[in-house]
């Protein structure tokens, strides 16, 4: 009898092969790939299999990139090609077998059993005012000082794998530059607002950052600090051994920010290694997850790939398609920065890439409403506009956009220092972000996304027609949330609008999004709400902006 478990994976960096191959070796068995299907083949008798599936239930870790699983059985091989197996230059954080073991021997230096290790062995120094003490074994005590630092109020620097970070206890600041990490999962409802999908992401295989909010309770009792952080678990042995000391002593969660030269205590050891980005994705309602930051999970062979093209959204619509592979399926990319220019551009196997829609407006505030105003309605528009809001159409005429990106991102930036939401654009756009996501509401007005030239296959986006829209909503008393929420929904359906326009021209089959303004989860969800009759989709493996 042969049983069968077919995985879709959806990475080509060789974790899950190496996790079977691995599960698997004492064995007969086979592991076969066909795109992102991955199959392990395991032959035996009813009572070893039954064996052999609960060990594996047990064994394979959940991963973000692992998306259906299933089992079926067979009477006999069929000609399998096996593959070979491909060597795992993957750091995991950790796998369920080093955990236990790590725990068990308190030892941050257990390896993985699949994947690379970093070469670091003890001792492991703590050193404080009092002086340096190493340890060879006996890592406990050590990690127990160090706990005993941060949950008194001071700040660590502990060296782990992934580089060096500083620990504190969470204090009602400000904080720059940080990520809130939880010292267990149960603690995660008392200081964020997070969906079912964001709290089994965080419990993955990868142990990525996800961005939320603080909840009502939490930032009741912590009014100074960021409404808004990346949040998530130890992602590597010496801040689990560490967070786990300090949910005993009763601290739930820690500030991580970078290595710090003012701090009470370190914990390290005397390797040198490589500081590592941490990886962080945004978890959609509908199973997607989109991955924000960091690249230690993709495969070398797909960056390489990509790595010859120098335009930023010409190099992001290619990897996806590289992932998807979909070179031969007509496809429009929709790359929206916050950081580079926009573009939407249009894919088929015959054109290649043809460039569609970008978006290029003034170089100051003051140049913009004077164009606005050259026409009879617009130039009523700013009149009224600097009738009822005087303070803020004074401060415009002083607003640079010379050193600005030609992207969405910075047009809604100047959308949000006239709705009144900071004294400056970077501010008002932040604030614009935080009604965007925690808008409670179902729809907000439909604020005017046009093309310059509607006719026209190579065009820009009307920018003075959405800044019009927003003046006049305004002006309205429409209420900055539910404008704010309107300007991002408006913004889908604009897009939506322009894939039915491409579909009957071209016969496009998918829309990639990509570009950071897609880490932002509310644009996403209703990205993939409202853009119907497509397959809509985002990076698998590599980052939405690389």
């Amino acid at each position: 009898m042969i049983l069968i478990y077919d995985f879709i994976y959806l990475a080509d960096n060789g974790v899950l092969e190496n996790f079977l191959e691995n599960i698997a070796k004492d064995t007969r068995h086979c592991i076969t790939k066909d795109k992102d299907k991955i199959s392990l083949y395991i032959e035996g008798g009813e009572e070893e299999l039954k064996s052999f599936s609960d060990m594996l239930s047990k064994t394979l870790p959940f991963s973000l990139f692992l998306k259906k699983a299933n089992a079926r059985t067979i009477e006999k091989w069929d000609n399998l090609k096996a593959i070979k197996i491909p060597e795992c230059g993957v750091i995991l954080p950790f796998t369920q077998k080093a955990l236990l073991k790590a725990k068990a021997e308190f030892n941050p230096f257990v390896k993985n059993e699949i994947g690379a290790n970093p070469d670091i062995s003890p001792p492991l120094i703590f050193q404080d005012k009092n002086g340096r003490e190493k340890y060879d074994d006996g890592f406990k005590e050590a990690f127990f000082k160090a706990a005993k630092i941060v949950a008194d109020g001071g700040h660590l620097n502990i060296k782990s794998k992934n580089g060096f970070v500083c620990v504190s206890k969470l204090k009602d600041k400000k904080y720059e530059n940080f990520s809130v990490m939880l010292t267990d999962l149960s603690a995660a409802s008392k200081i964020a607002v997070l969906k079912n999908a964001e709290i089994s992401a965080l419990a993955s295989l990868e142990k990525p950052l996800v961005r939320t909010h603080s909840n009502l309770i939490f930032a009741s009792n912590y009014p100074n600090f960021p409404r808004f952080f990346n949040i998530g678990l130890a992602n590597d042995l010496f801040l689990y051994l560490l967070g786990a000391i300090l949910f005993e002593m009763g601290v739930e969660f820690v500030v991580l920010e970078a290595k710090s030269a003012m701090i009470d205590a370190s914990l390290y050891f005397e390797e040198d290694v490589k500081q590592n980005e941490r990886f962080q994705i945004c978890a959609l309602d509908n199973g997607q997850n989109i991955i924000v930051k960091g690249v230690s999970f993709a495969s070398p062979k797909l960056l390489n790939a990509i790595k010859q093209l120098k335009n930023p959204h010409h190099m992001q619509f290619a990897a996806s398609m590289h992932e998807l592979d979909l070179f031969e399926e007509a496809s429009c990319g929709v790359y929206l920065s916050l950081k580079n220019d926009d573009m939407i551009s249009f894919y088929s196997p015959t054109t290649g890439v043809l460039d569609m829609v970008s978006i290029t407006y003034e170089n100051s505030l003051q140049e913009m409403l004077e164009n606005i105003a050259k026409d009879e309605t617009g130039a009523r528009l700013i009149r009224n506009f600097a009738e009822k809001f005087p303070l803020i159409f004074a401060k415009a005429k002083e607003i640079s956009l010379e050193k600005k990106a030609n992207n969405i991102a910075s047009l809604w930036s100047i959308a949000a220092f006239l709705m009144g939401l900071g004294e400056d654009l970077p501010q008002a756009r932040e604030r614009l972000f935080e009604n965007i996501e925690t808008f409670g509401g179902q729809k907000g007005p439909r604020v005017d996304y046009k093309l310059l030239d509607e006719k026209s296959a190579k065009t820009t986006l009307n920018a003075h027609k959405f800044i019009k829209s927003v003046m006049s909503f305004r002006l309205a008393d429409v209420e900055n949330g539910l404008l704010s929420y309107g300007i991002a929904e408006s913004l889908v359906y604009f897009l939506s609008d322009f894939a039915d326009g491409l579909k009957g021209g071209f016969q496009i089959k998918n829309v990639l999004l990509l570009g950071s303004l897609f880490s932002v989860k509310t644009i996403s969800n209703l990205s993939v709400k409202h853009i119907v009759n497509y397959r809509v989709d985002f990076n698998h493996e590599l980052p939405i902006e690389l």
